[in-house]
């Protein structure tokens, strides 16, 4: 395989941040080509906001075509999956970074009496999928999924009723959709994901590429577990609507950077969550 747990000692000086034919960012240890899979084009789509958005809320950019789902890899099953997922999120528990994400929750984002209406992830990769360097990144995925999970956990905590997960993610199969629906979140389609946001969602996306960013910034979500926005992953400089786009979104929410991890694959590199300012302070969060 093109990643291997033998070669641990490179493990910090072989990341790289690639994007995908299909536009998701993926971030590896390997120098590796990034995964294709070849799809005809199709029709274009039309995509509308929701009901009762407008303005700034509409989508604002239309993502490169999508690839078709990962088949998934032989021998595995829901079983399988649940129970290697039930690993994984075991020892996610027990991270730093999972407790620093819990009490900034718990004592800084949900105080403020805000009602968060629904919480979407976008860009995982497939748990199963069996293509060209993508075995290796289940594990990456898993652990991205325990850490929504914890989230949407605290929010229901927090607000005292169950709130609707949702998943989307262009190489979901319907291995995937299964694992999904047994732990009560559900698998949904381009464009959909972002036609369910609005000003009270919360949002996951690791690593996402600018396309997919933008779309997330004009619904204006109320809490983005996202990264910063010092950088971008594509390296091309931002469009003047794009950076108008992100001066606003940082005019009117907080944000707070999140410990490192050390793991393979780096499924949380650059973690920051963001939520809407309760007062006009100008200020930056850092989680020690």
């Amino acid at each position: 395989m093109p990643h291997t747990s033998r070669k641990k000692k490179n493990l910090h000086s072989k990341r790289r941040e690639i994007v995908d034919h299909d536009g998701w960012t993926r971030v590896t240890s390997s120098s590796s080509t990034p995964l294709r899979i070849g799809l005809n084009q199709t029709a274009n789509e039309s995509e509308q906001a929701p009901n009762g958005l407008t303005g700034s809320a509409t989508l604002v950019e239309r993502l490169p075509s999508l690839p078709l789902p990962m088949p998934a890899a032989k021998g595995l099953t829901l079983e399988t999956m649940r129970a290697q997922f039930a690993g994984i999120q075991a020892r996610w528990l027990e991270t730093d970074l999972c407790r620093k994400l819990e009490q900034m929750l718990t004592d800084k984002v949900l105080t403020s009496g805000c009602s968060i209406s629904n919480c979407a992830v976008f860009g995982t990769g497939s748990f199963c999928g069996d293509a060209v360097h993508w075995v290796d990144r289940h594990e990456s995925a898993y652990f991205q999924l325990a850490a929504f999970r914890t989230v949407v956990q605290t929010i229901e905590r927090v607000q005292g009723h169950v709130v609707r997960a949702y998943a989307q993610e262009p190489y979901y199969n319907e291995l995937d959709t299964l694992f999904l629906a047994s732990i009560d979140v559900a698998k949904i389609d381009h464009p959909r994901g972002f036609e369910l946001l609005d000003r009270n969602s919360f949002v996951y996306s690791p690593a996402a590429e600018q396309e997919v960013e933008s779309q997330i910034i004009a619904r204006a979500p109320w809490m983005w577990l996202h990264r910063s926005f010092d950088h971008s992953l594509q390296g091309g400089r931002d469009s003047d609507a794009s950076s108008e786009a992100k001066t606003q979104f940082k005019k009117s929410h907080e944000h707070a950077v999140l410990p490192e991890l050390d793991l393979k694959n780096f499924p949380f590199h650059g973690s920051v969550i963001w939520w809407r300012r309760t007062d006009d302070m100008d200020e930056r969060v850092q989680v020690s």
